[in-house]
């Protein structure tokens, strides 16, 4: 009976995750699958058929910092198949203490119990913001990493700390790119925000850097399918195993402008050369500043026209947000080595971002109440 351990199940990533693992299982109960988050499902703004899902498999809702909630939490009569540790901290602009806690802690915590448990397999949820800049080409794995900001510090330090911990099980590391799909709420919706006020003012929507510059993309769909394949590969192979996870599209920034833009029907307006040598030399912290001004006060008098009294989504970029820093650092992620690796079994189902796959997340987010009810 294969069982199965989702730490952070209900946020962006697991959320997905869940999803996948419960597609897989069907409609049969020979499964176990066990989920454990922070948060109570009701209070997550999920659709209803996403909280009709949780409702089919174990629950568990507690501290993650807790050790003895975690403890708890891999109790179980037979071992894991595998674990997957989504509950990483990913969003941005969270203070250094708070990634020292929920991702370098809370990972070097799970992996330990993992050894101690004698699980399948381990896969941890890191990022592709690691890399250093890439000169020309896209990163592989192997490329080097740089502590850009305290996010990524956190992630690299929880990678090397995981993989120094005695007895780890089969350890697959995922490295997702910009990722985006029902539920996203920090990658690439500022821009959809974006558009959509520029929709509703009848201009263009202006997007900064050149077109050409590269920032790879990933479904979140993908990303679970990805955790599902590499689990069950490291474990049948005994093996550990790094992952970038970046689609084929190889997207670049006017790549992803004009699918945004082509969902709200508005015409991307790539700034002038002018305009990007200023912004060049703005420091990342005035480049948001001067762009989150100007989008701020608009959304929110848009969300109060259609009586939304409180909505997480905002056109709001934080400083570390790779679109900041698209220019000093494109996001060149080669997410190939998986697809190719013998034996994994693992295609891209979303090969190229586009208005079809971001639609959705507009859609879910208006029948939550979260975004206006405007027709797309």
């Amino acid at each position: 009976m294969p069982a199965f351990l989702v730490l952070g199940c209900a946020n962006f990533y697991g959320r997905a995750l869940v999803e996948q693992l419960c597609a897989a299982r069907g409609a049969g109960d020979g499964w176990v699958i066990r989920g454990v988050d922070k948060v109570l499902p009701a209070l997550a703004s999920f659709p209803p058929a996403t909280l009709e899902l949780f409702e089919t498999f174990e629950y568990r809702m507690g501290n993650l910092r807790s050790a003895a909630f975690l403890e708890q939490a891999f109790a179980a009569d037979q071992p894991w198949d595998a674990v997957f540790n989504f509950a990483a901290e990913h969003k941005f602009g969270q203070a250094d203490g708070v990634y020292a806690q929920d991702v370098h802690q809370l990972s070097v915590a799970v992996a330990e119990l993992a050894a101690r448990h004698r699980v399948g397999a381990l896969v941890q949820l890191s990022t592709a913001l690691v890399y250093a800049r890439a000169t020309g080409g896209r990163c592989t794995e192997d490329d080097a990493t740089a502590d850009a900001n305290a996010l990524v510090a956190s992630h690299l330090r929880a990678e090397r700390d995981v993989r120094a911990v005695a007895g780890l099980p089969p350890l697959a590391v995922l490295r997702p790119a910009l990722c985006y799909g029902p539920g996203d709420r920090q990658n690439v919706v500022p821009m959809m925000v974006s558009a959509l006020l520029s929709r509703v003012a009848g201009e263009p929507m202006p997007v900064l850097w050149d077109k050409a510059l590269r920032a790879s993309t990933v479904h979140v769909a993908d990303v679970a399918r990805a955790a599902i394949a590499a689990a069950a590969h490291c474990r049948r192979t005994q093996t550990t195993a790094v992952y970038n996870l970046a689609d084929p599209g190889d997207t670049t920034n006017g790549d992803l402008a004009r699918a945004v833009a082509d969902l709200f029907g508005v015409k991307p307006d790539f700034q002038s050369a002018a305009v990007n040598f200023i912004a060049k030399r703005l420091r990342v912290e005035e480049l948001a500043e001067e762009v989150n001004e100007s989008l701020l006060g608009p959304w929110m008098d848009l969300l109060a026209q259609h009586n939304i009294a409180n909505s997480p989504l905002s056109p709001y970029l934080d400083r570390e947000h790779p679109y900041c820093r698209l220019e000093h650092c494109p996001l060149a992620v080669d997410g190939s080595r998986i697809a190719a690796t013998p034996g994994l079994d693992f295609q891209y189902r979303y090969p190229a971002v586009g208005p079809d796959a971001l639609r959705p997340i507009v859609e879910e987010f208006q029948r939550v109440g979260l975004w206006p009810s405007i027709p797309l």
